[in-house]
This record gives structure tokens, sequence and C-alpha cells, in this order.
């Protein structure tokens, strides 16, 4: 073999050693274990094969966009996704931004605050009732001489302290059993999620004979993807792309699962 025939064989060698270094990063993004309609469909560490859940299939596409990225996903309880991504377990999960989440890892900011043009998802979340006690809501409180029962869909909801002066809240472990709850009389009120990114959405066990969506949401939750911070410090061009990809906001994935 002569000199540059060798030289030639080092060279494809060393670029072969770099093209596999280029696509050996992965992205490994961790949800919760407990479906959560749309977002999450099937229960423990298994990533159901169809129909794995509307987010899931929005990181599968997004991460699609980024030449060289591989997507892992994981399943694990939620408090132990963020646990595992402050620790750099775990590269990545979707998040409602607050102050205290922000030690565990890096959200998309513009001039210090979380940049909502860079979302994951935006729902918003309305109370729902029957419609007799509708007749009482004045678009803040129900206007009764006693606290009704209500439940809320998840812990992360808010509501103004003069909607929630009225309100006596109840467990309830699922969206579904909420409106069951309601349907049952088990509860008056119930909080659900009435719009994601802006299209009105109604869960299946919603019954409009007997209930009503008040308007206007009581609350807006804004879903972001956040990276841990051992991840951000290795691939900050690739999460930087990801959240430039998120202009795009893929309604028809959320669409078809709502449908």
């Amino acid at each position: 073999m002569n000199r540059s025939n060798y030289l030639g064989l080092v060279a494809l060698f060393f670029l072969g050693l770099l093209s596999q270094s280029v696509q050996a990063v992965t992205l490994k993004f961790c949800y919760q274990d407990q479906p959560l309609a749309p977002y999450y469909f099937g229960s423990g560490h298994q990533v159901p094969a169809i129909w794995p859940g509307a987010t899931v299939e929005h990181i599968q596409q997004l991460v699609a966009k980024v030449p060289n990225l591989q997507l892992e996903l994981v399943r694990y309880p939620w408090n132990r996704c963020l646990k595992y991504l402050q620790a750099g377990s775990v590269d990545a999960v979707v998040a409602n931004y607050s102050e205290n989440r922000e030690m565990l890892g890096v959200f998309p900011k513009r001039d210090g605050k979380p940049d909502q043009s860079k979302m994951f998802t935006r729902q918003d979340v309305c109370l729902v009732t029957d419609k007799a006690l509708a007749t009482k809501w004045n678009g803040r409180f129900f206007e009764v001489d006693r606290k009704v029962t209500a439940t809320r869909q998840t812990p992360r909801v808010k509501l103004s302290p003069e909607t929630e002066a009225k309100l006596n809240f109840v467990q309830a472990s699922a969206d579904a059993n909420s409106l069951k709850m309601l349907a049952q009389g088990r509860v008056q009120v119930v909080t659900q999620v009435c719009k994601i990114m802006e299209q009105k959405v109604t869960a299946t066990s919603f019954n409009p004979q007997t209930m009503v969506v008040l308007t206007p949401p009581v609350d807006q939750l804004h879903g972001y993807l956040l990276f841990s911070r051992q991840f951000y410090q290795k691939q900050p061009e690739i999460a930087e792309q990801l959240w430039q990809k998120l202009a795009d906001p893929q309604l028809a994935i959320y669409q078809k699962y709502l449908e």
C-alpha cells in the first residue's frame, strides 16, 4: 500500500468516527407513566407503539426536524422525571413554567421571562357545571349563599381568590372521573381544559345536554420544552434549534387525538 492510499484510509477512518459522534447525539425525553389524554396514553414504563399521545408524537416530529438528533423516550412518575431532569439523568420534559422550576433546568427566555413564542403547547382551563348552577355564574364567581363543591382537573390550575372563595375543592384522580362526579351530583363544578392552542376541546364524557362550559377561561397553562442544564451546556445549538422549530404548533397532531 502506497503512502497516499494509506493516508486516504486514515482520513476515511477519522471521518467515519466524526460522523458517528455527530449521529450519536440523543435527546432523552421523560414523561409521566400515567395516561393524560390527549397528551399521553398508556401506563407504566412502556411507550405505546401506536397512539402514544399528542405530546409524544409532537416531540417525535420535532426531533425528526433536527439532523443527527435521536430521541429516546422514557416514562417515570412525574416527580421522578423532574428529579432526573435536575440531576441530568434525562435531558428534557414538557412542563408548565414556575419560578421554582427554574432550578430544575433551562426554559426558553426573552428579556428574562419565558418566551411564549416558543411554547410547546398552551391550554385554557374553564369551569364546567350543570345548567342550573351556570345561571348563577357572573364571570368571576357563583352568586350563591354557600360554597359549591368542586374538583380540579390538575393541581396546577390556579384560580383568582374571588373565584376560589366560592368553591370547596375535593380530590379527583382524572378528568374523566371529574366529569362523572359532576354527572352523578357528587360535585357541582369541575375545572377542565377547554382549549388547546386556541382550539376548543371537550372530553368524551362531557354531556352538552346537562353540562355547560363557563367562559371566559379561569386559567391558562403554558407547556414549555424544558432542558436539563447538563444537556443545554453540552448541546446549546440543538436546544435552540428545537425551540425555534416550535413556531409550528403541529395542531394536526392534537386535533387527531381530540377527535
